[in-house]
């Protein structure tokens, strides 16, 4: 599982973001470089965990509504996430509202070992993060983080692959298998871009996420 996955969203808002999505050029999946310059929030280091954990993150349940048991905490997430209220926040606010969105999706699938969140300011423009089984983390751009909608975009899915890993090595989770598979002949977009969005755990990755912004659409359209 050396391969790092990027994330893959089917939005066309830039050509870059890892993937250049519906562009079909790609920079590289994902990204290595000297993290020395990083700065990091351990989500195992203090972390307070959300105690309940769904079911939605198990054997595929995919696209569950997201507010079964955590819907006000959620919400009070999100709230933060709401462009009228992120652009009132600083650069220390907005990167603890992701991690406090990490620390739930954690615990949202049951993820015994969450990534680090790593904030570089070293990144190629239009590249917004991406998730390393190699280190466990997930580096995000701060200089890619005026969009709330891909802020939070950004998290759910890479998280979701941080899950994948997981599951991936627990031999009592029924889809280990599967996503072993996914992993094995992980697909690149820059050698089949159609094949990368179409693949397993991308499209996993982009659904799970996708219920994050529609309840953020669905908060907005309340206010």
């Amino acid at each position: 599982m050396a391969e790092r996955f990027d994330i893959g969203r089917d939005m066309n808002s830039d050509v870059t973001r890892n993937i250049g999505r519906d562009s079909g050029i790609e920079n590289k999946a994902d990204y290595g470089g000297n993290l020395s310059k990083s700065e990091g929030v351990d989500l195992n280091d203090g972390a307070d965990g959300i105690n309940v954990v769904s079911e939605k993150g198990k054997a595929g349940e995919i696209g569950k509504d997201l507010n079964e048991a955590n819907d006000e905490q959620l919400d009070a997430i999100l709230d933060n996430f709401q462009e009228s209220n992120w652009s009132d926040l600083s650069l220390e606010e907005q990167k603890q509202s992701m991690t406090d969105l990490a620390d739930f999706v954690a615990a949202d699938t049951g993820n015994e070992n969450p990534p680090e969140i790593v904030f570089r300011d070293d990144m190629e423009d239009g590249s917004y993060g991406g998730y390393s089984p190699e280190t466990n983390t997930i580096e995000i751009n701060v200089n890619m983080l005026d969009d709330s909608n891909e802020a939070a975009d950004t998290i759910a899915h890479e998280m979701w692959h941080a899950y994948q890993e997981q599951a991936a090595s627990d031999p009592n989770n029924p889809r280990a298998s599967e996503y072993q598979d996914g992993f094995d002949n992980y697909i690149t977009p820059d050698v089949d871009f159609e094949g990368y969005q179409n693949q397993m755990v991308e499209s996993e990755a982009r659904d799970y996420a996708q219920g994050f912004k529609d309840r953020l659409a669905g908060l907005k359209g309340a206010a």
